[in-house]
């Protein structure tokens, strides 16, 4: 690990590697054309996303709400200071009167709420067809599903309840005839203006309907709570500052411009209506009481008159002293009082509890009260007898004709509230149209290409870091192994096709960039063999399918075109197919007949006139290659082919396959390890590495086959061997 400061774009992998930042940028830019794709993909889904979901209007209305009182706006004597003190509700507790059902059910009842006539429409994309007239589909595809244009309207619905919540099913059969199912019930038809008896307790009419042959509607009356729910969830109520103002924006929001102007403006009116009730109705409850108090004070009056009469007949008694008088004045202000006290905590009760601050007051003024009378009581106790009896029945009669006279005078203007009550709720502005408010069928584009750009980058760096093989000439290098060359990945070429026309690439294509590498890889090789023991090379790799019969072949061949005398051993004796690429039969002799002895060398070398390349096959797949292998035939031929040759190359088996390469390496001047880009792993190089060494040979070095530049962590960003450079010949 490097000394000194640490850049904070670095990093260090699980093999300790340090990995900056650019080379995650790098990764991401060798797979843009995958990125790409993926942010059209996901700007795609979101663009459709975006259109699938109906058209939203608004529309507002403008209210002015008074803070007035909330109880009877009564002059004080009449109904005390208690009862007008409770003083007005803000907003917050307005909203909820707004939404309750005391308002929204007669704005349900008066717009038909409660009626629902849907067309079918198709599943996911049925708002998107029937908001655009594109894409058009035909009439013929699925016929029951509206399309833009369809039209149905109903002015009659009357339904019972137990058929509430079940539908009716309309089937368009002419320009103005439809069939209709109910449940079992088939086989009904009707018109348009004609009121059609589905079955007893279900009746509607059709007053308009503009769809072709084939068309679906469903008919229903909804219950009571989902039709008070429809109503209140597009309703929004909000106070303009500042707070408590009073000005308040009736908001209401649905898909239909229409019906959202008229919800607006009628949940007003209900508000208006149901707020001028509220007050009528609690003047209404005060002038009841009163009226049914007024009968029993007339009486209470006549009799006391009656009493009065009848003992200044009896006694001769006709007047009070003056302080009697006076005294009597007194307990009945005082009693006249108490009346007017219990009159007011009577009143209040019918809307506070006995707890509420109001009701103590009234109550400790008439304890108060009460204490007075008592002591006047007292006092007047203290007169001769026949003056207390005459001031006794005096003070009844005062009391009465007080108590009557103010209960008349409450009655009667409260009669006078009652017809000039108005309400506190005064529309500014009524709701004139609706406007389109959404929804946003932009934002799901930038949803889209946000979570492709998240995903796609996401996958890009999983993949790369789940993916063991091979990627960098870096790693090789960190192996202990020289690069010799890396070779780009063939187009078109598959593994296994070893009779492919692209095969023999250096002969079929020889201006190929994978050519060119080979050449590069020929130079390197010519100083390198140069020091060695002989002139034979072993090409090997890890594992099957890597690529090395095809390096060999093509070696071979860009060696003996510059007139080099090249000779191609295939010495995989088990599964050898280079054969093919000579036009040979599968039972031609070949490498394993002659170490048998069972041909000669003549026999089995074979010229190719066109690329003036020598080869030798494997011949017949013997049950013993390995034995084969460590004859003294084979280390002969393989030092008289170094003598007569300027380049002996030797296709062996894979290293973690067999033992093959470990008998033929010790015989031959120097072994290269193909290694195949991004699926040969670091294991199967270090285990090969050790099998090699166990045999007492050292690899000369690796070649990185098959490049993939569109596949690579790093892409062209991060390899200088034929990443992006391409030469060809005019």
């Amino acid at each position: 690990m490097k000394k000194g400061p640490v850049n904070e774009t670095d990093f260090e992998d699980d093999d300790g590697n340090e990995l900056q930042f650019s080379d995650i940028v790098a990764q991401i830019l060798a797979r843009k054309w995958l990125v790409i794709l993926a942010l059209a993909v996901g700007g795609l889904i979101g663009l459709a996303i975006g259109q699938l979901p109906p058209d939203q209007y608004r529309s507002s209305a403008l209210v002015h709400i008074e803070q007035r009182n909330q109880g009877i706006d009564l002059p004080e004597i009449l109904v005390g200071r208690g009862l007008n003190s409770s003083g007005g509700r803000n907003i917050a507790t307005e909203s909820h009167i707004i939404k309750s059902r005391f308002t929204l059910w007669p704005v349900v009842q008066e717009l038909n709420l409660d009626w629902r006539v849907e067309p079918k429409r198709f599943p996911v994309v049925g708002h998107m067809v029937e908001r655009r007239s594109w894409p058009a589909i035909p009439n013929w595809i699925f016929p029951a599903y509206t399309r833009h244009g369809d039209v149905i309207r109903l002015d009659l619905l009357e339904v019972d309840g137990p058929l509430i919540g079940r539908r009716a099913v309309l089937t368009v059969t002419g320009e103005d005839s439809f069939d209709i199912s109910f449940g079992t019930t088939e086989g009904l038809s009707g018109r348009v203006g004609e009121t059609v008896s589905v079955v007893p307790g279900f009746r509607f009419r059709i007053s308009r309907l503009e769809a072709p042959e084939g068309r679906q509607f469903m008919v229903w009356r909804s219950n009571e709570l989902a039709a008070l729910g429809q109503a209140r969830r597009g309703l929004i109520i909000n106070e303009r500052p500042p707070r408590n103002s009073g000005i308040v924006d009736f908001i209401y929001e649905s898909e239909d411009p229409q019906q959202t102007v008229e919800m607006a403006n009628t949940i007003v009116k209900s508000y208006q209506r149901q707020n001028l009730s509220r007050k009528s109705a609690e003047i209404d409850q005060s002038i009841a009481f009163i009226e049914n108090q007024l009968p029993r004070a007339r009486e209470q009056t006549a009799e006391a008159a009656e009493k009065l009469n009848e003992f200044r007949r009896s006694s001769q008694a006709s007047e009070l002293t003056a302080g009697s008088q006076q005294l009597l004045q007194r307990i009945v202000s005082a009693e006249a009082e108490l009346e007017e006290l219990k009159f007011r905590k009577e009143q209040l009760l019918q809307r506070l509890t006995e707890n509420h601050p109001d009701i103590q007051e009234l109550s400790d003024r008439q304890m108060r009260i009460e204490e007075r009378l008592a002591e006047m009581r007292q006092e007047a106790n203290e007169l001769p007898p026949l003056e207390q009896e005459l001031l006794t029945l005096t003070q009844r009669l005062e009391r009465a004709i007080e108590i009557e006279r103010q209960l008349a005078g409450r009655a009667e203007e409260l009669n006078v509230v009652r017809a000039s009550a108005v309400s506190n709720i005064n529309i500014l502005e009524p709701a004139v149209r609706a406007s389109r408010i959404g929804p946003d069928r932009t934002r799901p584009i930038f949803v889209g290409l946000a979570v492709a750009l998240v995903l796609s980058v996401l996958g890009i760096l999983v993949r790369n870091y789940m993916r063991r093989g091979i990627d960098d000439s870096r790693e090789i290098e960190e192996l202990g192994l020289p690069l010799f060359a890396t070779i780009n990945k063939v187009e078109g070429l598959r593994p296994g096709d070893a009779d492919s026309e692209l095969y023999p690439l250096a002969k079929s294509n020889p201006n190929d960039i994978v050519v060119e590498a080979l050449r590069g890889l020929r130079t390197g090789l010519q100083f390198s063999l140069a020091t060695a023991p002989s002139k034979s090379l072993m090409i090997t790799s890890p594992a099957p399918s890597q690529g090395k019969s095809f390096i060999s072949l093509n070696l071979g061949i860009v060696s003996a075109q510059v007139g080099s005398r090249v000779l191609l051993i295939d010495a995989d004796m088990r599964k050898g197919r280079l054969r093919k690429q000579f036009k040979l039969p599968r039972k031609h002799v070949g490498l394993s007949d002659y170490l048998a002895n069972e041909a000669k060398l003549s026999d089995v070398l074979i010229s190719d006139e066109e690329t003036g390349l020598d080869f030798i096959p494997t011949g017949r797949y013997p049950p013993n290659s390995a034995d084969l292998l460590t004859t003294a035939a084979f280390r002969d031929l393989l030092g008289e082919a170094a003598d007569h040759y300027d380049l002996v190359i030797v296709d062996s088996p894979p290293i973690l396959a067999v033992t093959d390469p470990g008998i033929i390496g010790q015989l031959t001047g120097m072994t290269l390890m193909v290694v195949k880009h991004l699926e040969t792993t670091r294991a199967e190089v270090q285990s090969a590495q050790k099998i090699m060494s166990n045999s007492g040979i050292k690899m000369s070095g690796a070649i990185l086959n098959q490049f993939d530049v569109s596949a690579s962590s790093y892409g062209q960003y991060g390899h200088g061997h034929y990443g992006g450079y391409k030469y060809h010949y005019n």
